[in-house]
């Protein structure tokens, strides 16, 4: 069964990034008949150009592609800030080598699909990212505004999604905690805690909450 989106939501959006031009036409053809809205480019380079007009709700990508590969991709929508760095990123290609996985999954890839597609699984695994980010962010809380964490925000520059993660440093909650409260891999944390450790002048996370709890 098909995640559907709510009565008030437009369809979810995916954008297919595959250099073979009749495979992205067929996952095309089976996402739109699941009723997914499907945005289509066939490199890196184009996918980026497409990413400045739309904000996806979930990326699917080849690695091995020219000009721009997967692994430049997924770094790239991860440096465009917290709407597009939190977007469920899922790997497709021919590549079955264990390092290519694990490659992928520490740059902060969700899941991972090999070549040739099983579209019942390619469909059940959006399906279940999908569930889980909407989940997510139903239960997330307002985004902090008390005035400890604006004043970090205007101090050292932090963005939305590392605002995030320091306010909940602060509550005792471990990297992985943060990453399931986030709907992102523990990645992706770690990529936000290397900028906010760079931004504050701090190497340790007790260094960084001692600093954000005296402000």
């Amino acid at each position: 069964m098909t995640l559907a989106p709510s009565p008030n939501r437009k369809p979810f959006v995916i954008l297919c990034i595959e250099d073979e031009a009749q495979l992205r036409r067929d996952i095309r053809d089976e996402l739109v008949e699941a009723g997914y809205d499907v945005v289509e480019a066939d490199n890196g380079k184009q996918a980026l150009g497409k990413l400045a007009r739309v904000c996806p709700d979930l990326v699917l990508c080849d690695i091995s592609m020219p000009e721009l590969n997967g692994y430049g991709v997924l770094e790239a929508l991860q440096e465009r800030g917290p709407d597009y760095a939190e977007i469920p990123f899922v790997f497709l290609s021919a590549l079955a080598d264990p390092r290519h996985i694990v490659d992928g999954k520490r740059l902060g890839a969700d899941d991972y699909l090999v070549k040739p597609v099983d579209y019942d699984l390619l469909l059940a695994t959006i399906e279940a990212r999908l569930r889980q980010i909407e989940r997510i962010r139903s239960a997330r809380p307002p985004e902090p505004t008390g005035p400890d964490f604006t004043m970090v925000a205007q101090s050292y520059g932090l963005t939305p999604a590392e605002i995030r993660i320091t306010q909940a440093l602060t509550q005792g909650r471990k990297l992985t905690q943060i990453a399931a409260d986030l709907g992102v891999s523990r990645s992706t944390v770690a990529f936000h805690m290397r900028n906010i450790f760079q931004k504050t002048d701090t190497g340790r996370q007790a260094e960084l909450v001692a600093l954000l709890l005296k402000k």
